[in-house]
């Protein structure tokens, strides 16, 4: 694994520093896997040109990422993506999209915009009490949400993406 730092279990294999390359020969992986990374990229076609790199030809980009979502490890958090803006640097970097699903519709967005504000936007709180009313909250929400998105899905909103895109051999 690579990071901009170590973690606190010292198990990031190679730590980078912002324009760093990744210290390994061209098409070295089969897979490269990024989840919830890409939205904290500040060059993002940098970002895709050194996975594509270290890619062999047909191998895998395994990518999570927010549709939408509350700011988060502030101040850097630059993007928010449409399922347009992936297919559109994903196609630019030589990768055809697999599959690209979401994570909900309109219905889990809005279930996660109140949990997000339960959780983290709230300036008072009764420390067990809150914890324990958040944790039933986020239960009885995710279900609620989850079931009116099967009842009615609108896919123009979503909280998630998931893409497996494959580095068309060159």
């Amino acid at each position: 694994g690579a990071d901009l730092t170590q973690n606190a279990f010292g198990t990031v294999d190679i730590v980078l520093g912002p324009e760093t390359r990744i210290p390994v020969a061209d098409a070295s992986f089969a897979t490269v896997l990024s989840t919830q990374v890409f939205e904290h990229v500040p060059e993002p076609d940098r970002y895709l040109a050194e996975a594509a790199r270290v890619l062999r030809p047909g191998g895998h980009l395994i990518l999570t990422c927010p549709g939408e979502y509350m700011l988060h490890e502030e101040p850097h958090d630059y993007w928010r993506y449409t399922i347009y803006g992936l297919r559109h640097l994903l196609q630019k970097h030589g990768f055809e999209i697999v599959r690209l699903d979401q994570a909900g519709g309109a219905w889990r967005l809005m279930g996660q915009t109140y949990l997000n504000h339960v959780g983290f936007g709230r300036k008072f709180t009764i420390p067990i009490v809150s914890k324990v009313t958040f944790h039933g909250w986020a239960v009885l929400c995710n279900v609620l949400c989850s079931a009116f998105d099967a009842w009615n899905m609108n896919e123009k909103e979503t909280v998630n993406y998931m893409v497996i895109a494959r580095k068309r051999a060159a």
